[in-house]
């Protein structure tokens, strides 16, 4: 689903060359920044401004190959269970901090819904990361 419209939307705001250059490469954000490049060079300016603009482009390329490998990197066990284990931790502790909170209702019973959707709402954002 996600393949169809990013084909479809570098077919549109690409000519039919660059646009299957791009989707056919191996790595394609490197064959974007190959073809912005190329375009820089092409530019009839100043060669100080190019220069500073593949100096932008080159920090940009870094970037890139930074969030790429921190993407790629697992996550050690130890954080992961630190992680569940401080979020067990704060959700026992959570209704001692809501029983002033729900002081109007009777017995303090809507606590117990309350704690129960904010459990499952931070133990899913957690199974999912």
């Amino acid at each position: 689903e996600d393949e169809e419209d990013y084909i479809a939307e570098m077919n549109s705001r690409l000519s039919p060359e660059q646009a299957e250059a791009i989707i056919s490469a191996v790595h394609r954000p490197n064959r974007a920044l190959y073809d912005l490049s190329v375009a820089i060079d092409r530019l009839p300016m100043h060669f100080m401004r190019k220069n500073e603009i593949n100096k932008n482009l080159s920090i940009f390329e870094d970037t890139l190959g930074g969030s790429e490998r921190l993407l790629s990197s697992p996550v050690p066990l130890f954080y992961s269970r630190h992680t569940a284990r401080f979020l067990s931790t704060w959700l026992l502790l959570l209704p001692f901090a809501l029983y002033g909170q729900f002081g109007d209702s009777w017995n303090h019973i809507m606590m117990i819904p309350a704690t129960a959707f904010i459990s499952v709402s931070l133990f899913g954002i957690e199974e999912l990361a």
